[in-house]
């Protein structure tokens, strides 16, 4: 955030967080799954899996919880105007989170403003009804913002892919974070667990604490603030920068503190998304 002019300056988000080389296997065994750790099921004995490296070991991708289709209805698009995506397929449409499933998130606490959960709360909610993309948060946590976010955490969170963490901080933690940027977020692009599609999961925001503080004590700042935080979580659904300054996702947001037309657009497109294990 630009201190001197209340501009909100954010750096290009999402490429730090990027899935581990993917190799895809196909097993065969007798049905036992005691030999091959915690989370594998027999499932994971008859068919292609995708494995990933976290943490230097090779883990198999989490299978994803069982569902009978979407959560929420779909988001007509019924706007129109400049979008990008942080992550598309190979015919340019985006990836998304599977809107099948929730997206779980957590929250750290620490170093929170004033009305900092209320923020998170209704940031979430315009998020989420643009979207239709269903969003719980599942707790809190004390899991720092680290540039190389382990995706899959299974001490801290169980063998699926991490929530996404929303983290108050400042540039002493999160060095994207210096000079005039009041917050960062995106996610990771990982292959479904047989090795086909690609969703987004395991996202992270850091939102810089000092700064959006500042903000909420002026007038009209909780609007503003609440703005920083819809285009970090735009960025987490991926929702990438435009160049259309009318547009939230535009890098330096101005007097605009609600979802523009563009933004309407691709938040509607990002959560039409396919669903995993579905046809």
């Amino acid at each position: 955030m630009d201190r001197a002019s209340g501009r909100s300056g954010r750096a290009r988000p999402g490429v730090w967080l990027t899935a581990a080389a993917v190799a895809l296997v196909w097993f065969v065994g007798s049905g036992s799954t005691s030999t091959f750790g915690p989370g594998w099921t027999p499932a994971d004995l008859l068919g292609p899996r995708a494995l990933v490296e976290v943490d230097g070991r090779t883990v198999a991708v989490p299978r994803p919880a069982s569902s009978e289709g979407r959560l929420a209805p779909e988001v007509p698009v019924t706007t129109s105007g400049e979008h990008a995506f942080l992550h598309v397929h190979d015919d340019g449409s985006p990836v998304g989170y599977d809107p099948c499933r929730p997206v779980e998130y957590v929250v750290r606490p620490d170093r929170a403003p004033r009305s900092g959960q209320s923020l998170i709360d209704d940031a979430v909610q315009v998020v989420a009804e643009a979207s239709g993309l269903v969003l719980v948060q599942v707790g809190e946590t004390d899991e720092p913002p680290l540039m190389d976010r382990p995706l899959i955490q299974p001490d801290r969170y169980g063998p699926g892919w991490a929530p996404v963490l929303i983290a108050w901080s400042g540039p002493d933690e999160v060095s994207e974070l210096e000079g005039q940027v009041a917050g960062v977020g995106g996610s990771a692009a990982v292959p479904g667990a047989d090795g086909s599609g690609l969703w987004l999961a395991a996202g992270r925001v850091a939102l810089d604490a000092e700064d959006l503080g500042a903000l909420l004590s002026r007038n009209g700042g909780y609007e503003r603030a609440r703005a920083i935080v819809v285009h970090e979580l735009a960025h987490v659904l991926g929702l990438d920068h435009v160049d259309d300054p009318d547009e939230l996702m535009h890098p330096l947001t101005s007097s605009r503190t609600d979802l523009g037309p563009g933004d309407r657009q691709g938040l509607a497109l990002v959560g039409q998304v396919g669903c995993e294990g579905f046809s």
